[in-house]
């Protein structure tokens, strides 16, 4: 049953991406509304994968198709192309992208951009090949802070809050370090489960946090600022081995492009989106980011006790300056 559904697939990618005339448009999901700069980002890669690799790509955002979880499980069967997924939801396929949700890894942006687009990012990116997808690009998504009712100066003021994480280990572990109780749960029930009390808050990026209106239930924003988790825009292995050489570099030219215009698209809707919040009664606070960082040594130290052979790409991530 598993060669007939291999072959299966593999006939239908020969067949969407036969050299002549596609007779399928490639699908590209993502859980993220039409009004968020990873969207309009996205948008635009589709635009020049056809411009430079002549393959059609139709853009699903909102979860049309699913969710993160359930877009990335589909690029891994091949029924969906390309999908767009934070690093911390990548990294339980594939560990080396575990690294990139340590909280306080980079001393500031220009690290973050070398590691990122350097030989170290390259390594990561290729390094789910044999998960069912292939990392073409980092894009941006900014820092992540706390979001809740009351204003977080330091880590005592998580205490006894529940905080909505993402689904990985290193999340629940810097949340647990912080003083907070971390509590999984899908993007998309996050505000009911704020307006019912399941959570006290979250942790997010501002433009995420502005374009769910999650300020309508949480309206004191924290920046701690205590990871910078990019999103990375991925494609199926099997519909990437099916690709000719001039596609592949088409597409990965696209992506290239995206990158820059995923950080001009950002940079401009995180400033509309804070003016627009500071109008809607949000208030901003600014933590002691140094006590955030004190409090989260234990995090490294148990990552590197749980996951030594990735300790050698810690320390050349923390040797670039």
């Amino acid at each position: 049953m598993k060669t007939m559904n291999k072959l299966l697939l593999a006939c239908t990618v020969s067949t969407l991406l036969g050299s002549n005339v596609y007779a399928a448009t490639l699908k590209l999901s993502h859980a993220l509304p039409t009004e968020h700069p990873v969207h309009q980002s996205l948008e635009y890669f589709a635009d020049q994968v056809k411009k430079e690799a002549n393959l059609r790509v139709k853009v699903y955002p909102n979860g049309t198709l699913g969710d993160e979880s359930e877009g990335l499980q589909m690029v891994q069967n091949g029924t969906v192309a390309f999908t767009k997924a934070s690093a911390a939801t990548l990294n339980t396929f594939a560990p080396d992208y575990k690294l990139l949700s340590l909280p306080y890894l980079y001393k500031d942006r220009a690290q973050y951009d070398a590691v990122l687009n350097g030989p170290i990012g390259e390594e990561i990116l290729a390094s789910s090949r044999d998960a069912g997808f292939i990392g073409l690009a980092f894009l941006d998504a900014g820092s992540r802070s706390f979001y809740t009712s009351k204003p977080i100066k330091t880590p005592d003021d998580l205490k006894g809050l529940k905080i909505r994480v993402q689904n990985s280990a290193l999340s629940i572990d810097t949340i647990k370090a912080l003083g907070g109780t971390p509590v999984p749960l899908p993007y998309g029930e996050l505000y009911s489960a704020m307006q019912q009390g399941v959570v006290d808050g979250a942790e997010n990026n501002v433009p995420s946090y502005y374009s769910s209106r999650h300020y309508e239930v949480k309206n004191v924003f924290s920046r701690d600022n205590h990871t910078m988790v990019p999103d990375v825009l991925v494609i199926s292995t099997s519909v990437w081995d099916s690709l000719t050489d001039e596609q592949r570099e088409g597409v990965r030219k696209a992506a290239k492009e995206t990158v820059k215009v995923q950080e001009d698209n950002w940079a401009k809707y995180v400033e509309k989106a804070t003016q627009d919040l500071k109008q809607h009664n949000v208030t901003f606070v600014e933590s002691d980011i140094a006590k955030f960082q004190a409090a989260v040594q234990p995090v490294y130290d148990k990552f590197k006790t749980d996951n030594p052979d990735l300790v050698p790409l810690l320390d050349q991530i923390q040797s670039i300056h």
